[in-house]
């Protein structure tokens, strides 16, 4: 995938659940009462997932080129 491609996707991902975050927040209690484990355990990690991957892109990019050259460097010799 691109790096266009994948920040798309990204913040279609953290949008989504953004609106998943303001359903639960601005939803009658006995309507959220369900949704709980799946917010603590699914929607806020990976929210938090995807915020950190927009943020930092350029530095997982150059981080992941930089290990995967290591790598092909290490089986040529």
């Amino acid at each position: 995938m691109t790096p266009r491609n994948v920040r798309i996707t990204l913040r279609t991902i953290h949008v989504t659940v953004a609106l998943l975050i303001g359903t639960y927040v601005y939803a009658p209690d006995h309507v959220t009462d369900g949704m709980r484990p799946i917010m603590m355990f699914a929607v806020i990690p990976v929210a938090t997932l995807t915020g950190v991957c927009l943020w930092k892109q350029a530095a997982i990019r150059s981080y992941l080129s930089r290990s995967g050259r290591r790598d092909r460097a290490a089986a040529g010799r």
